[in-house]
């Protein structure tokens, strides 16, 4: 089957083993991030210690470019929470359709499995509304969870469309002040089926100010706060 050819690795079900990054130090994940203290556009500290994951495009990202199926997989959500929860020590808010059911490893489909809820703080399900105007309920839902906590969302979407026809005002203008801070991207490694987090190389202190006068070439020579 599909688990037993894509490349070194054995997809077994990654419940019970130990997460192939799990050996890292804390500290290689804590950083500066926890500790700097900035504030949004609002006046808010941002929340750098939670983040809000759109649960289907981790999942459907995982059986596209792991699995090389174009369905939905729960272990791709599942790996995803085990590096932010154990090895970043990041509080997980999951977003994704109601009353929804994916296939979870070799299974048949299956709602949220129960070790997934167990590693968030909630994970809120988008209305499943008709017509073109909602079509992305979801990356809305996304947005509005994060802007609510002042945190950051993972997303491998661009949300270029929200920057500009996001209807709520303070939510949109959240988002164009300050999506470079809290838009977090991912990848699967595709040979090794493993997780990780695309974090960039520019310095916290410019995203949250939005400095845009930090040039690429300048950055060894900056600190990391």
């Amino acid at each position: 089957g599909v688990w037993d050819n894509v490349g070194a690795v054995e997809f077994e079900d990654s419940r019970n083993k130990v997460h192939p990054i799990a050996n890292k130090r804390k500290a290689d994940w804590s950083g500066h991030e926890k500790r700097a203290q900035h504030v949004d556009c609002f006046g808010r500290d941002f929340n750098m210690e939670e983040v809000v994951v759109n649960f289907a495009n981790v999942g459907y990202t995982f059986g596209n470019k792991v699995l090389q199926l174009k369905q939905f997989n729960w272990e791709g959500v599942r790996r995803c929470l085990l590096v932010l929860t154990k090895d970043m020590q990041l509080k997980v808010t999951g977003v994704i359709p109601e009353n929804f059911w994916g296939l979870d490893g070799c299974s048949q489909p299956v709602p949220i499995p129960n070790d997934i809820w167990k590693m968030c703080q909630s994970v809120e399900e988008t209305p499943r509304i008709c017509g073109r105007n909602h079509q992305s309920a979801d990356d809305e839902m996304t947005i509005k969870c994060a802007y609510r906590r002042a945190c950051r969302f993972m997303d491998n979407d661009n949300y270029k469309e929200w920057i500009v026809q996001l209807q709520d005002p303070k939510a949109r203008t959240w988002l164009q002040n300050h999506k470079e801070l809290v838009h977090m991207k991912y990848f699967f490694d595709q040979g090794r089926g493993t997780f990780d987090v695309l974090s960039g190389n520019m310095p916290l202190t410019a995203l949250a100010t939005n400095d845009q006068t930090v040039e690429k070439r300048n950055l060894c020579r900056l600190g990391r706060g």
